[in-house]
């Protein structure tokens, strides 16, 4: 069976004041139980927590810092949830609660759970429903939009597509709002031309086209083909799936890389960096390991197992990978010589800073 992320935003899901519609509710779970029934696995991430919590709320919190958004969340998720399951009741399908925040990902051994107790969830049919944790996390730990979560979330599902909808139905080859001979793009091989500045953010959601298309981007890399939607559509995601080319639907630029290579290029913050020489830049790039001889400086507080971003002399990134020695080690033993590392640490656990296999190169 096929995995399926499909996002859903708050425009979709609310009227005009941010309360619930309940018919494009009604209509958005027949369209998802349908392609179920169908032989799909499908993963929900939806925003409108937030949206919902203000239409309760009123006017008690005016403004929308973070602190105010955090307790509007806390009162809308509920409600958020419990919509979803009167709706989905008379499919006879069970949802379930998932609230994930950057850190989910960072740590692999928390990704690694995340990532089973989704698979579970979906091997007994249920219907697992994703929102970023926002009632506690704080800019440190946050993801910051749902196009980017359930870009995440479809690598950590390997997923074989994203459906991301919402009030944009598609991209343009030119910006529809200055431009009337605008057209849209029905399918894109190459969306690393497409460099978007415009938010064109709706009244209640956080991302616009511009987190759509990074969320895109990042996917295509990994060989996950991305659709994004007018999801106000009726009955959107069965003709997706069935083959109308409705909105723009992204294209893998590459083929598919294995579990860990992808959640190394899944982690948008590294725990660190490590700046590298012309000649460890080479054999990086010829994917060779990183040894501690091609070592110029390293930055950050990060531990053995942790995500590091490796960089050139000149600041640009050159991958990401899982360091076998923390900072305070390579410190010691950077520029020096794998036989002298035992020496000079008083123990060994490798030659290799970061081995071949834990690291990524950008390009990828």
């Amino acid at each position: 069976m096929k995995n399926i992320v499909i996002k859903i935003g708050s425009s979709v899901l609310t009227v005009d004041n941010g309360s619930p519609d309940h018919n494009r509710f009604k209509e958005i779970c027949n369209d998802v139980s349908h392609i179920i029934n169908e032989g799909y696995m499908v993963v929900l991430v939806s925003s409108g927590a937030i949206a919902y919590g203000r239409a309760i709320a009123g006017n008690k919190l005016k403004s929308l810092s973070l602190p105010e958004k955090q307790v509007l969340s806390s009162i809308g998720q509920p409600m958020l949830i419990h919509t979803y399951m009167i709706n989905f009741k008379p499919h006879d399908k069970i949802v379930s609660q998932i609230l994930l925040t950057h850190e989910d990902f960072l740590d692999r051994t928390r990704y690694l759970n995340a990532r089973r107790s989704i698979e579970l969830m979906l091997k007994h049919g249920f219907i697992p429903i994703i929102n970023e944790n926002d009632a506690i996390a704080v800019d440190e730990i946050k993801v910051g939009d749902n196009d980017t979560l359930s870009a995440m979330v479809s690598v950590m599902v390997n997923a074989e597509r994203l459906i991301i909808l919402s009030n944009i139905d598609a991209i343009y080859d030119r910006d529809p709002n200055r431009f009337k001979d605008a057209k849209p793009v029905k399918e894109i091989m190459d969306i690393d031309q497409y460099h978007i500045t415009d938010e064109g953010k709706s009244k209640y959601g956080v991302g616009g086209i511009k987190t759509k298309i990074e969320a895109a981007r990042l996917l295509s890399r990994l060989g996950i083909y991305t659709t994004i939607a007018d999801g106000r559509v009726r009955n959107i995601i069965t003709r997706l799936m069935n083959g109308e080319k409705l909105g723009t639907t992204v294209l893998p630029s590459s083929k598919k890389i294995e579990a860990k290579r992808k959640w190394i290029s899944l982690l948008m913050k590294s725990s660190g960096s490590i700046v590298i020489d012309d000649g460890a830049v080479s054999a990086v790039l010829k994917k060779k390991s990183l040894l501690a001889a091609g070592i110029v400086s390293v930055s950050g507080a990060f531990k053995q197992g942790e995500v590091v971003s490796i960089m050139d002399t000149g600041a640009n990134q050159i991958g990401k990978g899982i360091t076998n020695y923390s900072v305070t080690d390579i410190e010691k033993i950077k520029g020096k010589k794998s036989l002298q590392i035992n020496s000079s640490l008083g123990y060994k656990k490798g030659d290799e800073i970061i081995h071949r296999d834990n690291l990524v190169i950008i390009e990828e």
